[in-house]
């Protein structure tokens, strides 16, 4: 049986066409590192083909990136570093075709002098159930003398969820001192996400909205029958408890608002169970111009159902 397995294998193989992929590579020094944009194209006998397609640079694995329609796959990295580095695109292949890998391209990398900064999260993974919360602590780093805001955001959050910073504008500065050295102090923030519990079922809402009208009804009867009873003592001590009963149910009234800012507005469905990817994004102008780092970190955010 192994050998009828081994003999189906190679003429699988057999069957399978060439493929020829060519690797193009474009730069630019917009931040702090040297930024390359990695396009492969492959093709092959029957047309497009379609797969993976890694990205190595020596012993340095840069990323993989999937073929489109028309057989191209592209990565941005800044992980190059300073000097020469001979990139090449490995197609993986795939049953009706085979791998084929790129001549290797010469990219010169350098740190760029431009003023900028880097953005850094930890932790990366988040998890939290239905309901809760979760933190990540957020460095701007400065580098080549940048010194001035940077503001963040979030990207990708699921429906019904929040993110928050603290602060949300971070001060990030480097300083050069009389002897020409340089000093950078990185700023921090903390990034929180709040997920939204569901809104209660009808019944319930129904049933706080009725305590809600009695909350009303009561005081105004109540507040009636002691203007009539006001000059007897005896009926009076009585008009204040009823009075006191009445606001007792006011405040069970106020549940109605309770629900509405910790589960938003009747059928809401909460946040979604899931998986997420939340990009962090970042970055500072001066009405003139904006820097923006050479990545962005992203955040994976697990959401678990409630605990019963």
């Amino acid at each position: 049986m192994l050998f009828l397995g081994m003999v189906a294998g190679a003429a699988a193989a057999e069957n399978a066409t060439a493929t020829q992929t060519i690797l193009t590579v474009a730069t630019d020094n917009a931040g702090p590192r040297t930024r390359a944009t990695l396009t492969a194209h492959v093709s092959g006998d029957l047309g497009s083909p379609s797969g993976v397609v890694n990205f190595r640079s020596g012993q340095t694995d840069l990323g993989s990136a999937l073929l489109d329609s028309e057989g191209k796959a592209s990565l941005q990295t800044d992980l190059l570093p300073a000097g020469s580095d001979a990139v090449v695109a490995i197609y993986q292949g795939e049953a009706a075709n085979l791998t084929s890998t790129s001549r290797p391209e010469l990219v010169q990398a350098r740190v760029s002098t431009a003023a900028g900064f880097t953005v850094a999260a930890a932790p990366t993974s988040l998890s939290t159930a239905v309901g809760g919360f979760v933190s990540s602590n957020v460095t701007i780093t400065p580098v080549n003398g940048f010194n001035a805001y940077v503001s963040l955001s979030c990207n990708g959050l699921p429906i019904n969820t929040t993110c928050t910073f603290s602060p949300t504008n971070v001060q990030a500065t480097c300083t050069t001192s009389a002897g020409g050295a340089q000093t950078c102090t990185p700023g921090t923030s903390v990034m929180q996400i709040e997920t939204q519990t569901p809104s209660p079922n009808p019944t319930a809402s129904n049933a706080d909205a009725g305590m809600q009208r009695y909350a009303f009804v009561l005081p105004a009867l109540f507040g009636l029958v002691g203007l009539g009873v006001r000059k007897r003592r005896a009926w009076r001590n009585l008009a204040l408890g009823m009075l006191a009963f009445a606001g007792l149910m006011g405040m069970t009234a106020c549940s109605e608002r309770y629900n509405y800012l910790n589960h938003g507005p009747p059928n809401n469905p909460g946040t979604p169970i899931g998986s997420f990817t939340i990009t962090v994004e970042a970055s500072s102008s001066t009405g003139s111009e904006t820097t923006t780092p050479p990545t962005q970190p992203q955040i994976t955010l697990v959401v678990t159902a409630a605990k019963t």
